[in-house]
């Protein structure tokens, strides 16, 4: 069978407004193009144009996705999938470009969607040749990818695992906003399940995380890779 790979796709960047802990700083926009035997998936699709107020909040530099998956070698026909991690007009902005390819999105996601102010429907859910698929929890797409519910950043926010050589990775969308804040509540899941230790929080679904195999996780505004940690804890006593 051919092999399963995952690049990164770069679809421009925006700056951290004030109030936010990063002001001031770029914050990358990514996506990932999965080849799989299927034929090409893609995991989010960038910024749609934006209006006055959010282009003057965020100084987005947007780049569009036939661009992005032209650098990684790829062109618009060979898109089979579209799968976005939540429907905001960072992340699935570029459904657009893809007319008549299937989009999958939460149930939950599409609902908060049809909300005011929420997304730009015109260029993630309502432009010509749209084909949005519904669906409920788990799912899989295609042989050895699978989409998992992650809500938390959004009621629908999902991420897709893909089996690859090197184990399941996760493409996590914005299920964290960091690897640092994905890192640590893994860690707490793990002091809970491993050593009965109840310190600190996350998120439910990623008590999931060993029963999905998850062995790295990437992230749509974080360039960092997170990694399991599969060495021992030990059993440590109290200071």
């Amino acid at each position: 069978m051919t092999r399963v790979t995952v690049s990164r796709l770069h679809y421009g960047y925006f700056v951290a407004p004030d109030g936010y802990p990063d002001a001031g700083q770029p914050l990358p926009v990514s996506g990932f193009a999965v080849r799989h035997p299927d034929g090409v998936l893609l995991f989010d699709t960038g910024m749609s144009p934006f209006e006055d107020d959010v282009r003057q909040r965020y100084h987005p530099r947007l780049r569009p996705a036939i661009d992005a998956i032209r650098s990684a070698g790829l062109e618009p026909d060979q898109i089979r999938l579209i799968a976005n991690s939540h429907l905001h007009a960072d992340h699935a902005g570029g459904n657009h470009e893809f007319p008549g390819v299937p989009v999958y999105a939460q149930q939950r996601e599409l609902a908060a969607a049809r909300q005011l102010d929420y997304t730009y429907p015109q260029y993630v859910l309502d432009y010509p040749g749209a084909r949005v698929e519904a669906i409920d929890g788990e799912h899989e797409i295609a042989h050895g990818v699978r989409l998992v519910p992650t809500p938390g950043h959004t009621t629908g926010h999902q991420a897709l695992l893909v089996e690859t050589d090197d184990g399941v990775l996760m493409l996590a969308g914005q299920a964290s906003n960091t690897t640092w804040e994905f890192s640590t509540s893994a860690f707490a899941v793990r002091l809970r399940s491993d050593l009965n230790d109840p310190i600190g929080h996350h998120p439910e679904w990623m008590a999931n995380l060993r029963r999905w195999g998850v062995m790295r996780a990437l992230f749509a505004h974080d360039l960092l890779v997170w990694e399991r940690d599969p060495t021992d804890l030990g059993a440590p006593a109290p200071g």
